[in-house]
């Protein structure tokens, strides 16, 4: 080994990742890591080579610019940690593993002085200095609002590059979907790459042929061919969808403790008003709780959803695959002892009857029963009709907000309907496409919310309504509450986001507590009950 093949194995990326990371590229890769494009979009099928492409692509920007700023956007938390991983491990080659420094949970850095950092995509978290090289994995689930913002990181650092790469779903108006076409016309800057699945030479064509012939066409297009199609099949358009994002913080079982009153004194007060949707899961399905509550939003919206009307909004939620029932029933009972959970809609179809048994038990011994109800709901075509409807629904009258979850949104969009022979509608994820778990964690949680009609607060700061006869004084009073929370926001000391759609929301976003009136038994629980 010589000086001078280190250096030549430094320059060429594709000799870097053949000779130094071990991890010859495909043809297709090559293409892609010596564009010198200052912006390249990679539209991409179901195992194509994508990851791999990006670490390298990182990998190689940072031991060859003594310095460098390497920032990696990934659609979630678990998505920039499997991405780190595959980069340390990358990283941890014969000839480069002398290189690393440190590593951390989000982050690599070398001996040069250069340094990575794979996050999941939240304005909050990807403010910081300029970078060199900005990433965005899975570009389709990242907001336009983010990118705006986070665009802007390049500018100051000379020869600065992005990528950006993902499946194309979506609305093609928004920035991954007007980048690649920018490439395709071959705008000064840009380049574009598109990867249908075929172009992996460990791609087994015959299983893609069966699955042309199984799968509805638009799952295969999008999945496979990696193609932007329609949402003429898709339950929810995807302009409902994005229309309906926020990005706001969600309240883990620690957050809401801290936003609850009395936390610096005896205990605290459980004052976040919330209810609770848990779909079960086996192996490769997911146990997943949601919660959703009405939006604190002091009136801000009052324009768009009438006085004293409120959102619903989705505070937290959690679930992953592998989950014992056991400890996601002590999850869901942590959440419980902090959040006022005012009902529990919890599956039983399979093994959710049994499954459902542990968390009663797990909530009776935590003495957090019967003080939270905990109703057992099945699961069928009528029920999924009639959740994702309410849904529909709320979208559409834009008393919905959902979090930029990447795993409720990549469900919600690959919900599709089709009508049975019958005359029914049956709405269902592909097989193709993964599993419906936070969907219909979602679902469970809307069922037990309350008719707008009935619902509405008037009464801030107070925990008793107003009586007869005293409409103007509260009037006045919300009037004021109002007008002061405009204020706060034109000072920044409120510090807001806003949906597509026009809704106001805190970005520290937290549960109405006088809201007794927005919940219900879940709607579906009585047979016959189409809510």
């Amino acid at each position: 080994m010589t000086a001078v093949w280190v250096v030549e194995s430094l320059l060429d990326p594709r000799e870097f990742a053949r000779q130094l990371v071990g991890e010859p590229l495909w043809p297709h890769q090559q293409t892609v890591v010596m564009s010198p494009a200052r912006t390249r979009c990679m539209v991409c099928g179901r195992q194509a080579g994508k990851s791999r492409t990006l670490a390298i692509i990182a990998l190689h920007t940072a031991f060859t610019r003594r310095g460098a700023r390497v920032l990696v956007l990934s659609a979630g938390e678990d998505a920039a940690k499997e991405l780190l991983a595959d980069m340390l491990d990358l990283a941890s080659s014969p000839l480069l593993g002398g290189s690393v420094d440190d590593d951390n949970k989000s982050t690599i850095t070398l001996s040069n002085g250069s340094e990575i950092r794979c996050i999941p995509a939240s304005q909050r978290r990807a403010r910081g200095p300029s970078v060199d090289l900005l990433i965005l994995d899975e570009a389709a689930s990242i907001s336009d609002e983010l990118w705006r913002a986070i665009r802007y990181t390049i500018i100051a650092r000379p020869g600065s590059k992005v990528v950006m790469a993902g499946t194309p779903y979506g609305s093609q108006e928004r920035f991954f979907a007007q980048t690649f076409r920018l490439g395709e016309n071959r705008a000064e800057g840009y380049a574009s790459f598109h990867w249908p699945s075929q172009v992996s030479p460990l791609v087994d064509d015959k299983l893609l042929q069966d699955w042309r012939r199984t799968d509805p066409e638009w799952v295969y297009r999008q999945e496979v061919l990696a193609e932007w199609v329609d949402d003429q099949q898709a339950y929810f358009s995807a302009e409902e969808l994005e229309e309906a994002v926020a990005d706001y913080d969600l309240l883990d079982a620690d957050a809401a403790r801290e936003a609850s009153p009395f936390v610096d004194g005896p205990g605290h007060t459980r004052s976040l008003a919330v209810v609770a949707g848990i779909d079960w899961g086996l192996r490769n399905d997911a146990n997943v709780v949601a919660l959703i509550g009405a939006l604190d939003d002091f009136g801000l919206n009052d324009e768009i959803l009438g006085v004293g009307q409120r959102a619903y909004f989705v505070p937290w939620l959690a679930g992953r695959s592998g989950w014992a029932w056991h400890d996601f029933a002590s999850y869901v009972a942590d959440l419980v002892e902090v959040y006022d959970v005012r009902m529990i809609a919890s599956e039983i179809n399979g093994v959710g009857d049994a499954a459902t048994s542990i968390l009663r038990r797990e909530l009776q011994e935590r003495r957090v029963s019967p003080a939270t109800p905990l109703a057992e709901v099945s699961i069928d075509n009528r029920r999924k009709q009639a959740g994702f409807g309410r849904i529909k629904s709320l979208l559409q009258q834009r008393r919905l907000v959902l979090p930029r979850h990447p795993d409720l949104l990549r469900q919600l969009n690959s919900l599709q309907f089709e009508y049975t022979e019958s005359g029914a509608v049956r709405i269902s994820v592909p097989e193709r496409l993964g599993h419906d778990d936070f969907a219909m964690s979602l679902l469970h949680a809307v069922s037990c919310a309350s008719d707008f009609a009935v619902a509405s607060w008037h009464n801030p700061g107070r925990s008793f309504w107003a009586q007869v006869g005293e409409f103007d004084d509260w009037n006045r009073a919300y009037a004021r509450f109002r007008a002061t929370a405009r204020e706060r926001v034109d000072r920044d000391d409120l510090e807001v986001v806003e949906t597509a759609g026009g809704l106001v929301v805190p970005r520290s976003a937290l549960p109405m507590q006088d809201s007794a009136m927005w919940w219900q038994t879940p709607g579906g629980f009585e047979k016959g009950d189409t809510w």
